[in-house]
């Protein structure tokens, strides 16, 4: 896919973030982790885990894997210690900071209850979640849904449902876009009735596309909130450069 030179725009009431991939790029991170380990369970194979199962909890995995490691205390602090041990190949997606602290800004200081209109909702623990947020310099939202606030993970629209259910917007005709990287992140978002930014942090683009994304970018960095309307609860959101953009968000308005 090429990049394309007309703008994207779309109104949104709500926007809910994936957390690895989507404001941190931890795949590396995350693979070292999975290789480490590997190292001392044979039965183990950290390469297919890493192919397969991106953007799914960790105990999921674990349990799928090697399930006599699958004890929640234990498999919350193995991922809690992930940006200790493996934080040096993490780092920012490209505008995913500037883009979570636009929503913030425009919250706060033009809507009239000044409500946040962002949650995060991420496969990752609250140890490790919190971490990646400290890295990146962003404030823990209101509305945070990591792994142990759900029974079912991605791609179970749970996560995304409650979100969505918290911020007020349970409502099918608000509009509320997901950003997410992985399938079974956009899956879920779908599942919770809201259409999806793809990034092409870990997938390439006719990946993230065939997956469901209605918009697909490399990164969030041609992001710009242009403006909110009190009278609508909207947002008005424009990307300036995509690989594919459903034909919807493309008429002039």
């Amino acid at each position: 896919m090429t990049i394309q030179k007309q703008p994207a725009i779309f109104y949104v009431n709500a926007a809910l973030f994936d957390c690895d991939g989507t404001l941190v790029n931890s795949t590396g991170a995350i693979s070292q982790f999975w290789r480490h380990f590997g190292e001392t369970r044979p039965h183990v194979d950290p390469e297919e885990i890493i192919r397969t199962s991106h953007g799914v909890r960790t105990f999921d995995v674990i349990a799928k894997f090697s399930p006599e490691d699958a004890k929640e205390p234990q498999v919350t602090e193995w991922e809690g210690s992930i940006p200790d041990s493996f934080g040096a190949f993490a780092k920012p997606i490209p505008g995913a900071v500037e883009l979570v602290k636009s929503f913030d800004k425009f919250s706060k200081t033009k809507t009239e209850n000044g409500k946040q209109r962002w949650a995060i909702v991420t496969s990752g623990t609250m140890p490790l979640a919190t971490k990646w947020l400290k890295l990146l310099t962003i404030e823990q939202p209101d509305v945070f849904v990591t792994a142990e606030r759900v029974t079912k993970g991605k791609p179970n629209p749970q996560g995304y449902q409650l979100a969505r259910d918290t911020l007020g917007y349970n409502d099918p005709s608000k509009k509320v876009v997901v950003f997410e990287d992985a399938p079974a992140g956009i899956t879920a978002g779908k599942g919770a009735g809201a259409f999806i930014v793809g990034i092409c942090s870990t997938y390439d683009p006719e990946k993230v596309k065939r997956s469901g994304a209605d918009i697909v970018v490399d990164d969030l960095s041609s992001f710009e909130i242009e403006s909110y309307n009190p009278e609508t609860d909207e947002f008005k959101v424009v990307v300036k450069k995509y690989h594919y953009a459903d034909p919807r968000f493309l008429e002039t308005v």
